[in-house]
């Protein structure tokens, strides 16, 4: 594999652009034609590095951006999926703990993975844009922790008047909503019917949801770390109507009931009003954003056989937080916003609107995978959906 290339040398005036500056590769390695790796300094806080895969060979294709499922920090890319092998990629090697490493760093918390996203974006864009007026399309993919920044960076990058920008996002497994973990999040909360109106859902012992909710203080320095729109891009689209807590684990209540135990004589405070839920517009009418061609893609929990009924499976049926949850919020966020704010607003102009009447369901689609497994890779139905919605919208 070839070393780092220097991007000092790519900053000299009279230098070519990076596409010129990469050879192209006789030898074959884990399928590309050439792989090359850069650095690019992110402010004050170190560097981050990008996987250059296929990228002198094609240099008019679109370019595949992804954002793998959880940080990788050895030699070789991240594992690539197969509807991407091929293509012209730039793999991001976000910082940002996760579970089943040894050590977690403070500087790989919370907003360092968005902070290194956007600045190799605009490396990216700065080195690998066609030359003259020529456009080149930008299509981003992530999947589980990689999918909430594929999705915040597709969201306030998509620009269709650049010539070199992201058109289309794929999200597979994403959490778009960090505070669903919250238990007092209404998602989590069982109807007022219920016998126990005071539960609320916990995620099953063993699933992805129920894993990322024992690590949250892993990935963020504070609960308010979770209503930040770039680390739950649902919430560009709406309020949702939660307090921060003082926990990331534990309902209101339960931390009320945790201090007046510990501390009898303290003064109780009045309780905060919970704030409403409302919806909000995005992109600002006043943007130049405009909401990307979308695939969110989520795998639901396997078929269990009840204990009492061993021959018979449970209903998939899944509420409170969940992977579904997540991708049909989004989705259904996204949705409103094309038919309630762009195509109202187009059509003070258009006379032709009623010709986009479905627009919104065109371009954001949510369908489900298949079935979690632990090895988070996705199985062969998600991948057929993904090469047909690229299939499609690449040789349109």
């Amino acid at each position: 594999m070839k070393g780092c290339v220097p991007i000092h040398a790519l900053r000299r005036p009279g230098h070519k652009r990076l596409i010129d500056y990469l050879p192209k590769h006789s030898q074959r390695l884990y399928s590309y034609k050439s792989h090359d790796r850069v650095n690019v300094r992110c402010g004050s806080s170190g560097h981050v590095s990008i996987d250059l895969m296929n990228i002198a060979e094609q240099p008019n294709s679109p370019l595949f951006i992804h954002l793998p499922s959880s940080p990788s920090n050895g030699s070789h890319p991240a594992s690539i999926p197969r509807f991407l092998q091929g293509k012209p990629i730039a793999s991001i090697n976000y910082r940002w703990n996760t579970f089943g490493r040894p050590t977690a760093y403070v500087d790989h918390l919370w907003p360092s993975p968005v902070h290194d996203t956007f600045f190799a974006y605009k490396w990216l864009v700065e080195n690998l844009a066609p030359e003259g007026l020529k456009r080149r399309d930008i299509y981003v993919y992530g999947s589980h922790l990689g999918a909430s920044l594929a999705t915040s960076l597709a969201l306030t990058e998509s620009q269709p008047h650049k010539p070199f920008a992201v058109r289309g996002l794929v999200s597979y497994n994403g959490i778009y909503n960090w505070t669903m973990f919250f238990p007092d999040h209404p998602v989590n909360r069982p109807g007022k019917y219920a016998r126990n109106p005071s539960s609320y859902y916990r995620p099953l012992e063993g699933t992805y949801i129920h894993r990322l909710q024992q690590n949250l203080p892993t990935f963020f320095q504070s609960t308010a770390d979770l209503f930040d729109v770039f680390a739950s891009p649902s919430l560009f689209f709406h309020n949702p109507g939660v307090k921060i807590p003082s926990s990331y684990h534990l309902s209101e209540q339960e931390s009320d009931a945790i201090e007046a135990l510990t501390n009898p004589n303290a003064e109780v405070d009045p309780p905060m009003k919970t704030p409403r839920r409302s919806r909000l517009i995005f992109p600002p009418r006043k943007s130049t954003l405009k909401l990307p061609e979308t695939l969110l893609l989520y795998d639901l929990l396997p078929m269990l056989p009840p204990a009492n009924m061993p021959g018979r499976p449970r209903s998939r049926r899944q509420w409170g937080n969940s992977l579904e949850m997540q991708a049909n919020e989004l989705a259904e966020m996204m949705q409103s916003s094309i038919e309630k704010v762009e195509l109202k607003d187009r059509g003070l102009w258009d006379d032709e609107i009623t010709l986009l009447e479905n627009e919104q369901s065109r371009r954001v689609n949510v369908r489900q995978a298949g079935e979690e497994n632990r090895m988070m890779v996705m199985g062969e139905r998600g991948e057929k959906l993904v090469q047909e919605w690229l299939t499609e919208r690449m040789s349109s």
